[in-house]
């Protein structure tokens, strides 16, 4: 179950593309920084219901709304991914 950690906008590189692509059963994606942009791009939704969730901080500074099937979170609960998930991968390219 592999934490995939998309920091960085879906409009300026293909990280969150090459994410999706790699995508397992049980993986879940972390949109963090300028990945919460992926949130007005619909490509997010080709992730598992269930599997995805944003930095709520990130979208609330960027005027973003976080739609109903993602899960907006805080830092603990991101420090909760973390220790549930192994591998963590960072997508930044």
């Amino acid at each position: 179950m592999t934490l995939h950690i998309v920091s960085k906008s879906p409009y300026g590189c293909n990280a969150l593309t090459e994410c999706l692509a790699t995508f397992a059963e049980g993986d879940v994606l972390l949109l963090i920084e300028d990945g919460v942009y992926a949130l007005t791009d619909h490509k997010w939704q080709a992730a598992p219901a269930g599997s995805v969730y944003c930095l709520r901080a990130d979208a609330e500074a960027r005027g973003i709304a976080i739609p109903e099937k993602v899960e907006g979170i805080d830092d603990t609960r991101w420090v909760e991914l973390c220790t549930r998930h192994n591998p963590i991968v960072s997508w930044y390219k």
